[in-house]
């Protein structure tokens, strides 16, 4: 009995997974993954060997990984599909938004989220990997401690102007304002290990390269236009939490749509399952495709459908 419920959850979701191909009539994909690490890329590898689509519904559920491995599932899917639909339930963050960027439609619900294009990187711990943190921690702590240290100066100028009545050379003012701050912010970026901080950089300008590579060569975006945007997906949010919707992403020129009719219910469904069964297993990945009594019946369906709106 105590293995009831998991596998009652394992076959309710493999009854969404065959419902939703159903109604999309296309084959669909699901990429369940608590942790992109290579054995999810060598997983969906053997999935799809010998496999080639039109066009692949693809269910991505995850809080992100390894950035080398996201940009080689995106390869894989390219490679075995003309048209890839990236279906987002609930969250694919982090390296799973970079998975993202390959699909020529992404469909999200309301509630559906991405996040920041952030490198998340192993934090080490007496020699053992305990956790995994956002490159971008580093880089935004860096961020605003720069800004202190400029509006500390500006503060000091104008507070030294003031209190000498004005008598006192810009310039001079200026100088004795470096010092102040200086003195004040210093112990701030003694808390900052260059190392650390050279670390993220890198950890996020490989994110940003594999961003570019994947709109430039599979959804023939212009260089320029890639750079701007995936830059923004880097550097331009303040948080790894931070939620980027089908608003957001609308903005930023990509191809975003709602779901409708039927599929509403199924995918809202099949976002609240697979958050429930989060860390149940390392990575979950299933490929259905329609059964063909469902494609015969919407065949016939269609051409009825055609034979009437020629009717006068």
């Amino acid at each position: 009995m105590a293995d009831a419920k998991p596998q009652q959850k394992e076959d309710g979701l493999i009854t969404l997974l065959k419902s939703l191909a159903s109604e999309r009539q296309k084959p669909l994909l699901l990429l369940g993954i608590d942790h992109v690490i290579p054995p999810s890329v060598s997983a969906l590898g053997q999935k799809l060997r010998d496999k080639n689509f039109a066009e692949l519904d693809v269910v991505l559920h995850t809080p992100g990984g390894h950035i080398e491995s996201a940009f080689k599932i995106a390869k894989l899917l390219r490679k075995h599909a003309k048209a890839v639909n990236i279906i987002v339930p609930s969250y694919a963050k982090s390296a799973g938004t970079l998975i993202c960027l390959c699909a020529n439609k992404m469909i999200l619900t309301t509630t559906s989220e991405l996040g920041p294009l952030d490198v998340k990187i192993p934090e080490h711990q007496d020699g053992d990997i305990d956790t995994y943190k956002s490159a971008l921690n580093g880089y935004k702590a860096l961020e605003q401690i720069q800004k202190h240290a400029v509006e500390n100066m500006d503060v000091a100028t104008m507070l030294i102007l003031r209190r000498t009545g004005n008598k006192m050379r810009l310039f001079d003012a200026i100088k004795l304002a470096i010092e102040f701050s200086g003195s004040t912010s210093g112990c701030l970026y003694n808390q900052i290990h260059p190392k650390t901080i050279s670390e993220n950089a890198r950890s996020l300008e490989i994110g940003e390269r594999y961003g570019v590579k994947i709109l430039a060569k599979y959804m023939g975006w212009e260089n320029d236009k890639a750079v701007t945007v995936v830059r923004k997906l880097v550097y331009d949010y303040p948080s790894h939490e931070f939620i980027i919707d089908n608003e957001e992403l609308k903005e930023l020129g990509f191809v975003v749509e709602e779901p409708q009719g039927a599929e509403v219910a199924l995918i809202e469904a099949l976002g609240s399952l697979l958050d429930a069964m989060e860390n149940e297993d390392g990575h979950r990945i299933e490929l259905v495709e329609p059964s063909a009594s469902t494609q015969v019946v919407s065949e016939a369906t269609k051409r009825q459908k055609a034979s009437l709106e020629q009717k006068p």
